[in-house]
């Protein structure tokens, strides 16, 4: 009996401090989200079909260009400049001036 009122008391204590080990901040949690958003939305349109999806995959490049310019001060010059060159070169197959305007934007870093 003593040791259950010992050992309940320590597990509760365990479980509720369980979920404050996230360190990351609010700003960091809003980037991350945004960012899979879009990199789920650019690999939708890289299909079969993904001539006809110019238009498309110009807009998402605009979007991913405008997230990383609002995220730059969390990202750091040398992040900013890695995602949009990686994703530049992700997109070349299938949207030639989606990867140019994503190596434009890379230059300013």
């Amino acid at each position: 009996m003593r040791t259950s009122r010992t050992i309940v008391p320590v597990l509760l204590a365990i479980a509720l401090l369980g979920g404050c080990g996230d360190n990351r901040s609010a700003d960091q949690k809003a980037m991350t989200n945004k960012f899979e958003a879009i990199d789920y939305e650019i690999s939708r349109l890289e299909t079969v079909t993904s001539q006809y999806n110019n238009a498309h995959f110009s807009a998402a490049t605009k979007r991913y260009i405008a997230l990383v310019r609002q995220y730059h001060d969390l990202l750091g010059p040398e992040e900013a400049k890695r995602r949009l060159n990686d994703r530049a070169d992700e997109l070349e197959s299938y949207c030639l001036p989606c990867a140019g305007m994503l190596a434009d934007a890379a230059k300013k870093y």
